[in-house]
């Protein structure tokens, strides 16, 4: 079993891919796709795989994959509006990252959520950085994104971290303090605001807060389905610290 990928447009060189993918507050899926709508991002390639649910989307009267890569000459977005299961995420990290090799990507930028217990209680969330290798995650730190310097990570984004270590390839992981199981547009904002400091983007984020409420009522059936996958692939381990730092 394995993904396909089917190209409408090959990518320039030296550009960054940017991964939004269902997981904690739905905080990749939701940066993701604001992005793609405010800098206008052509559909690049179509992703499917026979371990995917058989789902065909409809934007606007016309069908697409649910999950694609979007893009234009400096930035590339993989989003996918479905929950991934388990079984399908780890070939899709390996084939993730042999596409981004093989098309000349800088890096890798996976963007996602760390649950925090008093989610509530925060205006501004902070955001997060850690990386395939300590230096990259550094580098970013110097920007003034806090590194995370212990805990674990899973599911997509860690193991896309993980075959970008194996193959030697710069991946980061941006993470915002989030709600665990509700979609989370103010982590998403900030997220965005972390992006235009450090890859100079100048995207407004109000629009994104003013719809708050009702991004949360259209996400609330896939965080329902993200919750099981993330269930299953121990999710719940990002709340606990390694054992050899305890």
């Amino acid at each position: 079993m394995s993904w396909k990928i089917y190209e409408r447009k090959t990518p320039k060189t030296k550009f960054t891919l940017f991964i939004g993918i269902p997981d904690v507050g739905l905080v990749g899926p939701i940066s993701a796709s604001f992005l793609i709508k405010t800098l206008k991002l052509e559909t690049l390639a179509l992703l499917d795989s026979e371990m995917m649910p058989p789902l065909l989307l409809f934007h606007n009267s016309e069908p697409t994959f649910p999950v694609r890569i979007h893009g234009n000459d400096d930035i590339c977005i993989l989003i996918s509006e479905v929950a991934i299961p388990v079984k399908a995420m780890y070939p899709l990290a390996k084939m993730i990252i042999e596409w981004a090799m093989e098309k000349g990507a800088e890096k890798i930028v996976t963007l996602s959520g760390i649950p925090v217990p008093n989610r509530l209680e925060l205006q501004t969330p902070r955001v997060y950085v850690t990386a395939s290798k300590k230096e990259y995650a550094e580098e970013l730190a110097r920007n003034g994104v806090q590194p995370l310097k212990e805990g674990f990570m899973s599911g997509m984004h860690a193991l896309i971290l993980k075959e970008a270590y194996i193959k030697d390839f710069p991946a980061i992981a941006l993470l915002s303090e989030s709600y665990f199981n509700y979609p989370d547009p103010g982590a998403a904002a900030s997220i965005i605001n972390a992006l235009n400091t450090l890859f100079g983007l100048n995207i407004d984020v109000t629009p994104l807060r003013e719809q708050e409420e009702e991004i949360r009522v259209k996400l609330r059936e896939l965080m329902k389905r993200t919750l099981e996958t993330m269930r299953q692939a121990g999710k719940e381990y990002e709340y606990t610290l390694p054992a050899m730092y305890a």
